[in-house]
Formats: structure tokens, C-alpha cells, sequence
């Protein structure tokens, strides 16, 4: 059975009740025949006989082929014999040639053809034509069947040439179509799978859409940035998205831009169409990934800038301070002391924004990890305050979140200390002076760190995050803008809540481990 299909075997069955119907009919013909008729007329005997073998013959041929024993080539050869040996022998028994019997070999010959190689085929067509040829001889031996027929018996045989090797060239070139189908087929669906996988690992979104407005196919990107798990084919692109509709049935029209943006998302979107196609294409982009990008970028130069900058500050600096204390060792009147006071906090302060520029360019070199976010900021603020001499009451913590994010810990540790000492240096330093909040939003989880101070001017909102901004004499300017740049750098987000009445930070972070 190897290289034969269940097709072949149903080709074979079908071909088999048409044998089995026509030795039926022939069966029951034989028994209804009489002198006048032209079947049977030169031997009656031999045609019933004939007809009744055949009939069994096919009935057994029933139970080989649901078998599929024995194998596929020798079935179909018996077969094809049988129907040559036995459609040989009507037509010797009912006239020979000119009975017309000799025409139901066409049949056999072409589905030896059709389902079989073509030298079978062709060597079939040969034996029916020796057989009719032989038949033929016969009968005009033996009773008188005239010589003026061979011209009939050579056109029968050569029908048989003609119809085998019709039957199996159209079945070779229908194989050849199927084959190239076939690998087409493959190919397509290679081509498709790199596609799916493509779109799915794609950071943008990606949307097709039908003229009806209604989605065929959506990549993971673009269901998550429209707000939902999955896209389901065949929903309406004006329920998915309401506000996406309108430019999109506008750009169909020819009366609309080709671009728009979804201000509620952040997305922007381009149409596209596709030729010979009803269907057109929309690309979700995010524009956040775009910019982080291009921050990374500029920050890795500026990393690289200010890592050099800062080694070649501290070694001066060292030796501006070694040069201050030896100074104020050797000359310890209260005029040198002020001189090098004033040196020595100048240089603290110039080796403190050096540690935040070095602290600042390792940020991407940390780790990330799944941290409890309520026990990780308890522990830390118990620690700050020991650490800072903070007393107890000064803190109220409001933790109303259990989630469990992922987070690089010193990146954490470093915002909630830059924001921290902010707060408590500006606030009143009183009982309930500082307030933590943990809260849930969404798919976000929001901290929120607010004071009890003055609050932040409108007019210096603008430039909290500036670097080297700061209205204090002991600061660098660089404390919220390393914090923002931390939380970046772990997909969060830190803004200025606003004075509630002292300034209050938010850190708006991703609910999701890692």
C-alpha cells in the first residue's frame, strides 16, 4: 500500500460497482434472452456462463478492495484482466465485433489509466487488442464472422491505445497540478507561520480590517493597545475602537488623512491599503516606545560623557580638599577656618553631585526583581528613619496594596531616598509630616509621597525635573531628576502630584512580574 492513498482505493471501489452493476444487468439479461436478440445469439450458453462468473468475480473484488488485500497494483491488475478476459467472451458469444460489446473495455482501460501508472495502462490496452484481434480470428475460422471486419477490430484496439493513454496523461498532468498545489500550499503556510510570528513578536500594532469595518486579523500589540486580551475576527472595528472609526471610514472615503491618534492611548495610527484586496491595513504604534528609544540613546551618549567628566572632577577635588585641611591645620585662625569651611562644603557638594552622576549612568546595570511593594517600602522607611534619626510619628504609611511588581530594589531604594529626604527636609518636621500611600489604579500601582511643607511654587513646577535645578544652597539639582530617570528606566512614571498643601510626588508603576 506504500505510495497509495485512501483516494486510490475509493477510485478502485467506485470503478468496481461500476463493474458489478454492468455484470448484474448482463446476469440478468442472460436469463431473459431469446433467439432474436443479438446477445448471446452466436453461443447463448457462453454468455450466461460468462455473465454469472463475472458477476461473482466483482462481488469478490467488493470484499478484496474493504480488505486492502492484497496490495493496490495487483488488485487493479486482476481487475482489469477480468473485465478484458470476460468482455472478450460476451463479445465472442453475442457476434464478435459487431455486437458492440467490445466498446465496454473503453471504460476498465481508462481507469486503469486514471488511478494506475501508464505503462499499465497501456499494456492493458494492448491485451484487449490482442484479445479483440484473436476473437476476431477465431470467428472467422470457425463461424464464417467476416475479414471485412478487421478494419473495425484495428479502430477498436487503437480506441483502446487512444482512451489509456488519454486517461492517464490527464491524470499525470492533474497529479502535476496537484503536486505544485501542494507545495504551494506548504509554502504558503511557511510563509504565513514566519508572518504570524512576525506580527505576534512585532512591537506595533497591527490591524486588518474589511470594507464592511469589521476585523479579520489582530496581533497581540494591537489588542493590547486598544485595551483588550485578544481581537476577536469579525468584530466591528467601530466597537473595538470608537474613535479610530470615524478617521478610518473617513481615509476609506478619500476624505480623511492617512494618519490619526487615539490622544486617549497614545497611539497613533496609519492606514494602509492592500492591492487586489478588499481589505486594508491599520499599524498601531506607540509613541512612548519611540521616545524611549530615543532617550536611551541620548542617554547612553550623556552616560558615557559624564562618566569620563565625573573621574577626571573627583582627583582635583581630593586634592582640593586634602590642600583645604592641611590649610586650615597650618593657619588655624578663624579667618583660614572660614576660608576652608567654606571649601570643604563646596567640595561635598561637588562630590555628592559626582556620586549622583556615577549612580545615575548605572542604572540599566541593575536587575530587576518580583518585590512585595508594601513589606519592601516598610522595611525601607523603618531603615531611613533609624538611619536619618526620623522620629516614628512623623511618618503615617497607608499600604493598601499587596501587589507583588517587577522592580530593580536599589533603583527603588534610591527613588523613595531621593524623594524622602526632599519631603522631610521641607516639611514642618512634626508628628504626621510625611505620608506614604500605596494604592491600586488599574493595571498600575501608584505610590504616592507628600509633606506637610510650603509646597512648590507654580512658577517652579515647570522645572522640578531639570538637572542641576535646585532653590537650595546644599543641593545639586540632580536628586528628582536621577529619580525620574530611575523609574524610567523600570517602566514607571514620577510626576509632581501637586501641593496637598505640601508637594506631593506620585511613582505610577506597571502591575506585572517579571
Amino acid at each position: 500500500m506504500s505510495g497509495y492513498f485512501p483516494s486510490h482505493w475509493r477510485s478502485l471501489d467506485y470503478f468496481n460497482l461500476y463493474r458489478l452493476t454492468l455484470a448484474a444487468a448482463l446476469s440478468f439479461t442472460s436469463l431473459l434472452l431469446t433467439s432474436d436478440w443479438p446477445l448471446g445469439s452466436q453461443n447463448p450458453g457462453l454468455f450466461k456462463i460468462a455473465s454469472f462468473v463475472y458477476l461473482l468475480c466483482s462481488a469478490l473484488f467488493v470484499i478484496a478492495i474493504r480488505a486492502r488485500w492484497p496490495t493496490f497494483p495487483f488488485q487493479l491488475s486482476v481487475q482489469i484482466l477480468c473485465d478484458v478476459v470476460f468482455i472478450t467472451l460476451l463479445s465472442s458469444s453475442s457476434g464478435g465485433v459487431t455486437s458492440g460489446l467490445g466498446l465496454l473495455l473503453l471504460v476498465p482501460l481508462s481507469s486503469a489509466g486514471l488511478i494506475g501508472s501508464g505503462r499499465v495502462a497501456l499494456f492493458f490496452a494492448a491485451v484487449a487488442a490482442i484479445s479483440m484481434l484473436l476473437m476476431h480470428s477465431y470467428g472467422v475460422l470457425h463461424w464464417r464472422a467476416s475479414t471485412n471486419d478487421f478494419l473495425q477490430v484495428a479502430l477498436l484496439s487503437l480506441s483502446y491505445f487512444v482512451v489509456a493513454w488519454l486517461a492517464h496523461f490527464l491524470t499525470r498532468r492533474a497529479l502535476i497540478y496537484e503536486h505544485a498545489a501542494q507545495e504551494k500550499a506548504i509554502e504558503l503556510a511557511r510563509i504565513n507561520r514566519i508572518h504570524a510570528v512576525a506580527a505576534g513578536d512585532s512591537p506595533d500594532g497591527v490591524l486588518a480590517v474589511d470594507a464592511g469595518g469589521h476585523i479579520t486579523y489582530g496581533n497581540p500589540q494591537a489588542a493590547k493597545l486598544l485595551g483588550y486580551e485578544t481581537l476577536q475576527p469579525g468584530t466591528r472595528l467601530q466597537d473595538a475602537a470608537p474613535s479610530l472609526y470615524a478617521p478610518f471610514s473617513a481615509w476609506l472615503k478619500r476624505k480623511g488623512p492617512q494618519s490619526a491618534s487615539l490622544p486617549e492611548r497614545s497611539v497613533n495610527v496609519r492606514f494602509l491599503s492592500l492591492e487586489n484586496s478588499s481589505e486594508n491595513l491599520l499599524l498601531l504604534e506607540d509613541p512612548t516606545r519611540a521616545e524611549s528609544l530615543a532617550r536611551q540613546i541620548k542617554l547612553a551618549a550623556l552616560g558615557r560623557l559624564t562618566l569620563s567628566i565625573a573621574h577626571e572632577i573627583r582627583n582635583p577635588l581630593s586634592a582640593i580638599s586634602h590642600a583645604a585641611q592641611l590649610m586650615g591645620e597650618e593657619n588655624p585662625d578663624e579667618e583660614t577656618l572660614k576660608l576652608t569651611t567654606i571649601i570643604r562644603n563646596n567640595v561635598q557638594r561637588l562630590d555628592h553631585m559626582v556620586q549622583d552622576i556615577l549612580a545615575l549612568n548605572r542604572r540599566d546595570r541593575q536587575e530587576r526583581e518580583n518585590l512585595a511593594l508594601a513589606p519592601f517600602i516598610e522595611t525601607w522607611i523603618r531603615e531611613w528613619r533609624q538611619a536619618e534619626e526620623i522620629p516614628e510619628n512623623a511618618v503615617i504609611m497607608e499600604m493598601k496594596n499587596t501587589a507583588t511588581l517587577c522592580f530593580a530594589p536599589q533603583h527603588l531604594r534610591q527613588i523613595l531616598w531621593n524623594l524622602s529626604r526632599n519631603a522631610w527636609r521641607h516639611s514642618r518636621q512634626q508628628p504626621g509630616s510625611l505620608r506614604y500611600s500605596l494604592v491600586e489604579w488599574g493595571q498600575s500601582v501608584v505610590l504616592e509621597i507628600a509633606d506637610d511643607g510650603p509646597g512648590v511654587p507654580e512658577e517652579n513646577q515647570s522645572r522640578l525635573f531639570e538637572p542641576f535645578y535646585t532653590t537650595s544652597a546644599q543641593g545639586t539639582g540632580l536628586g528628582l531628576y536621577i529619580a525620574r530617570e530611575l523609574a524610567d528606566a523600570n517602566d514607571a512614571r514620577l510626576e509632581f502630584a501637586g501641593n496637598r498643601p505640601g508637594a506631593c510626588f506620585r511613582l505610577t508603576m506597571t502591575n506585572r512580574t517579571c
